[in-house]
């Protein structure tokens, strides 16, 4: 109930990010409850520094920098948000703890969000006409595509969990084959450019993790029939792809050119503007009151082009994080990226298939957010932090914290 109701209530209903951790917290101290009243124990399973701890430290701090930076700032308003989603992650990572989580209950969440996304997108895009598919507010274009781009991917790292199910392979194979359509189809209607820049590092991940281990003809059919699948979706002009990276392209030229610039010429400039501040404030940052007057000022003294529009975030989580958080913001956020990545590369080899499918699910959710970053600042959201941070608990407890790489399979 848990994994199922953090996977995929963010991409199905509104608000559903702050759903799924509030059930995940009230499912938890149910089960307390039921426990000590038989008079056992709670199953609250210790915290250590090397394991959960770690975790647990890094969500709590990211709340406290944000409640630093809003009362140094005066936005309070602004951080209380963002500081409540972490916490919040930090709480349920606490309840989580009281039961063994089922792995099936991730997999069958992650491929109900894809395959609810993907006919939601459809309707959207083939029915109703929309330019762009989207989700339910606040989940905009960006938000929407990219979270249903990485429900598909993870489908399909659960591909080698779900080939180990010795009686329902073929059921859970199919069914998160669909979860991954429909996550892919859905990212590819919302018109989302940013989160595609990852695909090549997706296929050297699943190469290292999966395919190393096939025969040679199957590891080339497997990698042929993926760029294959790529090119198909490229040039379908129904998909509106190629339209999108071509005008991607000509914004850039028309950036470096200076005869204006388009979205992608904006965050060029963004990043430019964000950067000088950084040089300005780089221990205290501008807060997130600070950011947009400081931006606006820039453009008046000339240093960006002056018809640069009114946007409240850098559109870069990393330069975001630093121009208004200052340096401590910077480092919960590299935090959120490189701890992730410290618990779950070694399982990448693995022997254990169960072990295998979350470390591979674990290190795509993380390099995701870094590539998502790059364009667009997902953790200047509410429901950019409570997603990371809800479905990091749950693949971060179904990984033990020392890898044995020569464990038996399942």
């Amino acid at each position: 109930m848990q994994a199922v109701a953090i996977t995929a209530l963010p991409l199905l209903i509104p608000m559903g990010y702050w759903l799924g951790l509030v059930i995940t917290i009230v499912w938890g101290v149910g089960g307390c409850l039921a426990w000590s009243k038989r008079r056992k124990k709670s199953g609250l399973k210790p915290i250590t520094w090397r394991g959960d701890g770690l975790l647990l430290a890094l969500l709590l701090g990211v709340g406290v920098v944000e409640v630093m930076v809003g009362v140094w700032h005066a936005s309070l308003r602004q951080a209380l948000p963002l500081a409540g989603a972490a916490w919040l992650g930090a709480l349920a990572l606490v309840m989580i703890r009281t039961a063994a989580l089922k792995p099936w209950g991730w997999w069958a969440g992650l491929a109900l969000a894809g395959i609810g996304a993907g006919g939601w997108a459809a309707w959207q895009k083939l029915g109703v006409g929309l330019t762009r598919a989207t989700g339910h507010p606040p989940l905009h274009s960006i938000f929407f595509g990219n979270f249903a781009l990485l429900s598909s991917l993870l489908c399909l790292a659960g591909l080698g969990w779900a080939w180990h199910q010795q009686t329902t392979r073929f059921y859970w194979i199919m069914l998160l084959l669909g979860g991954a359509a429909g996550g892919a189809l859905a990212s590819v209607f919302s018109g989302t450019r940013g989160g595609w820049l990852i695909l090549p590092l997706v296929l050297c991940l699943f190469y290292y993790g999966y395919t190393h281990r096939w025969r040679a003809r199957w590891r080339w059919l497997g990698m042929c029939s993926v760029l294959v699948v790529m090119l198909v979706v490229y040039v379908t002009p129904q998909t509106g792809v190629a339209k999108r990276m071509d005008k991607a392209v000509s914004e850039v030229h028309r950036y470096i050119e200076g005869t204006g610039f388009g979205s992608v010429g904006a965050r060029l400039e963004m990043y430019r503007g964000a950067m000088w501040l950084i040089r300005d404030q780089p221990f205290i940052g501008y807060g997130h009151r600070g950011y947009d007057p400081a931006m606006q000022g820039l453009k008046k003294k000339g240093i960006l082009n002056p018809d640069l529009g009114n946007y409240w975030h850098a559109h870069n989580d990393l330069l975001d994080a630093w121009v208004r958080r200052g340096l401590p913001g910077l480092l919960m956020v590299l935090g959120l990226y490189l701890v992730p990545l410290w618990r779950f590369l070694p399982g990448l080899r693995s022997e254990n298939p169960k072990q295998r499918s979350f470390s591979m699910a674990g290190v795509l959710l993380a390099i995701s957010f870094v590539s998502f970053g790059l364009s667009y600042s997902f953790f200047a959201y509410p429901a950019g932090i409570a997603v990371y941070a809800s479905w990091l608990i749950l693949l971060w407890v179904q990984v033990p914290g020392e890898q044995r790489q020569h464990s038996p399979h399942v």
